[in-house]
């Protein structure tokens, strides 16, 4: 018989005590252009191919800041191929303590995710914060796209 793992342990072992890479992503311009259209933002450098081509100092489309933070959480599924810990009734988005924008992330590009575990805090009543650490990565580039530093609250069942 096994040893159930406390909430802390499950934590630990779901993230792990390295970074964990995402695959590759590639940013298509229907994808910025459905965020730009959901959000109420046409903003050209995003959603004008053409006058960014001639006008951007990019030399194209990029993506907005906001959707790239938004992939945080299906690059959290996709590398580890669920949502929460074992034993996680739900999580939380908890929000963030730091979001550093510092590459442009152009359309058409690469992108992919490393997230690692920082800290781990008891919030008493089954409710751990947990604060992650994700650099989005692109192809090519050695100046990651962002650094975040994200929080997630976890909810345990009867944890003691």
């Amino acid at each position: 018989m096994s040893k159930q793992l406390t909430p802390c342990e499950s934590i630990a072992s779901f993230y792990g005590e390295s970074a964990h890479a995402s695959d590759w992503f590639t940013v298509t311009q229907e994808m910025i252009d459905q965020f730009g259209e959901s959000t109420g933002d046409t903003d050209w450098l995003h959603t004008d191919p053409e006058r960014a081509k001639k006008e951007s100092p990019f030399g194209g489309t990029i993506a907005f800041g906001f959707w790239t933070i938004s992939m945080l959480t299906f690059f959290c599924r996709q590398t580890f191929g669920k949502d929460y810990p074992d034993g996680v009734l739900y999580g939380l988005n908890y929000g963030f303590d730091r979001i550093r924008m510092i590459s442009p992330v152009p359309v058409g590009s690469r992108i992919r995710n490393q997230m690692r575990l920082l800290n781990v805090e008891d919030r008493g009543e089954g409710r751990f914060l947990v604060k992650t650490e994700n650099r989005v990565e692109l192809e090519g580039v050695q100046k990651p796209a962002m650094i975040a530093e994200w929080l997630c609250l976890f909810v345990f069942p009867d944890a003691e």
